[in-house]
């Protein structure tokens, strides 16, 4: 079977630019959206969401620490007591801010729903505000009594 040397050219067609506020006409393949001057690089259209902010679902703990060291938190959701244990590694600043049992947001909308804090629901879901752990004299090191401080 003989194949073809040469490619068959696309048909050239009348088409409008799409780019929002251009209605100018102009030759172009079946897939071109875009008139010439609108193909180029600045009038590219970028969508770039922001970067999740850490500090919604993680708390950031500044330590000095030079090797792996246990830590006891307390849970940051209102209503919850709970202690949980966590490993403070050396040049990691971001660990989880709820204990184990809280740690999916649907399993803390429950917590709040079931104590009958539906006005924190709300409000967890909007917050935007970072909180910051700084090591200090309030730092817990495991078998400690005394809370982590915040520092804002």
């Amino acid at each position: 079977m003989q194949l073809p040397k040469s490619r068959r050219r696309q048909k050239l067609r009348e088409k409008k630019c799409q780019y929002p506020g251009c209605d100018k006409i102009f030759y172009g393949i079946h897939i071109s959206k875009y008139c010439a001057e609108h193909r180029q690089d600045r009038y590219r259209i970028r969508k770039r969401s922001r970067p999740e902010n850490v500090n919604i679902k993680n708390q950031t703990i500044q330590h000095p620490y030079t090797e792996v060291t246990m830590t006891v938190m307390h849970c940051k959701l209102p209503g919850c007591d709970n202690q949980f244990e966590v490993k403070l590694y050396p040049r990691q600043f971001i660990y989880p801010k709820y204990c184990p049992e809280h740690r999916n947001e649907y399993k803390r909308i429950r917590h709040l729903q079931r104590i009958g804090r539906e006005d924190l629901i709300e409000q967890m879901k909007c917050e935007s505000d970072s909180v910051e752990l700084e090591y200090g004299s309030g730092a817990d090191v495991l078998g400690a009594d005394d809370d982590m401080t915040d520092v804002a």
